[in-house]
């Protein structure tokens, strides 16, 4: 008789099946948690990638604001655009501007920028500059009496550095005096260095030239001597500054940056998807030092809730860029001698219709004294798995980015260096 053996007998069919449809299921299983789980990876790295990137660009911004005005302090440098006398300071914010345009900016119209869809919110536009000091140059007075002696020549010091002087080409260089009057860029093409006598520095029309900077025959010449307490030290430093902007061409919001005389954008950041600045304004006025919480105290413009307008309490402040002369006489666009009788109206009205605004913002632009950027950085990516209902802490409705806040101040160190006070135009102080 034989006996049957298990040990001879495979597998049934419906011991494979199980089997398989069990392997079949841990292998599943296995390939969405590990998808699951990259893709939880790639979200976290482009989170943490973002919060890089807003550290870096808070860095770099620091950088730029500290060392805006360098040499210059808020002098307003007198630019010459499109025929119209463009005076911009150290530090010059535009309210969300629509830079395909270019109205109200010095930037131009420009078809490669791009405004954000419907629903994101619109970025500011910030410009820098700075005289760089290496190389510097102090002028002298020529045999005329001026530092300015023709359109293409000023005289300096013996043994004239002759750094700013390059093989690439002209230099772009500022002249500031250190005195109440505007700073001049010009376009040096030569220095002739002489130890025995004044060093002759020469320009040409690389860079338009403000009719203001332009006169130096007139006895109301800004290069002419007034009296001998008007003591004035005129420096040439090579002119370099920064202008930031946020570009949503191609629907990517772009950090991009433009040096001075740049003819392009360049880009900084992909990951920025907003940048705000409002500018703190210092007031002088001597009427308010019997309050201490008001005396040189910061103006925010534009202000947000809770913040006080001392002079108009009642009124918020707009941003700079905004401010014209109805604002002016509201006292939402306050100056150091606007007071509560409104007794420099006169002397603004004494100006041109056309410019009065320019007067309110020159007169606030020289007051600023710090800067708060707010910067919105988001992942490059959408997490499709993320709840898409609501808002986010941004108040924008969730899409799946993730977002991050950086808000920083930053105070403008070199404004106290060649500070100015405006002029009224009946010329005095």
């Amino acid at each position: 008789m034989k006996h049957s053996s298990f040990h001879g007998r495979g597998f049934t069919l419906l011991e494979v099946m199980i089997a398989s449809a069990l392997g079949v299921m841990v292998l599943t299983t296995g390939l969405v948690v590990g998808a699951q789980m990259q893709k939880r990876a790639l979200f976290e790295e482009q989170t943490m990638t973002a919060q890089v990137t807003g550290r870096a660009v808070k860095e770099m911004l620091t950088l730029d604001i500290s060392r805006a005005g360098t040499g210059m302090g808020n002098a307003p440098i007198s630019f010459f655009t499109g025929g119209v006398v463009d005076e911009r300071s150290a530090i010059t914010v535009w309210r969300q501007p629509d830079l395909t345009t270019g109205v109200g900016t010095p930037f131009g119209a420009d078809p490669t920028f791009a405004m954000p869809p419907a629903g994101f919110p619109a970025s500011d536009a910030i410009q820098f500059y700075w005289g760089d000091t290496n190389g510097m140059i102090t002028l002298a007075p020529c045999a005329s009496g001026k530092v300015r002696q023709s359109k293409t020549e000023f005289c300096a010091r013996p043994n004239a550095s002759t750094a700013m002087v390059t093989p690439s080409g002209p230099a772009s260089a500022v002249m500031v005096s250190g005195g109440n009057r505007p700073a001049c860029p010009v376009s040096i093409v030569g220095i002739a260095s002489n130890a025995a006598a004044n060093s002759i520095i020469t320009v040409n029309g690389g860079l338009a030239e403000s009719p203001k900077c332009e006169d130096f025959g007139t006895a109301t010449s800004i290069w002419t001597p007034k009296d001998p307490s008007d003591v004035v030290n005129w420096l040439a430093m090579r002119l370099s500054g920064a202008a930031y902007r946020v570009n949503w061409k191609g629907g990517i919001p772009t950090l991009e940056y433009r040096a001075p005389g740049a003819a392009a954008w360049s880009v900084v950041s992909r990951d920025v998807e907003q940048m705000t600045v409002r500018e703190g304004v210092v007031d002088f006025d001597k009427d308010l030092k019997g309050d201490p919480t008001r005396y040189y105290a910061l103006e925010w413009y534009p202000s947000v809730a809770g913040e006080t307008n001392h002079r108009n309490p009642g009124v918020p402040h707009p941003a700079i860029s905004d401010c014209d002369e109805a604002k002016y006489i509201l006292k939402a666009c306050m100056t150091d001698d606007l007071d509560s009788e409104g007794k420099d109206l006169p002397k603004l009205t004494l100006l041109p219709a056309a410019d009065r605004k320019k007067e309110v913002i020159k007169r606030l632009r020289q007051r600023v004294r710090e800067l708060e950027v707010t910067l919105v950085i988001r992942t490059r990516r959408i997490n499709r798995d993320a709840d898409m209902t609501g808002t986010d802490e941004e108040g924008l409705a969730k899409d799946g980015y993730t977002r991050r806040r950086y808000t920083f101040r930053v105070a403008a160190r070199n404004m106290t260096v060649g500070l100015q006070r405006p002029v009224d135009p009946a010329g005095k102080p």
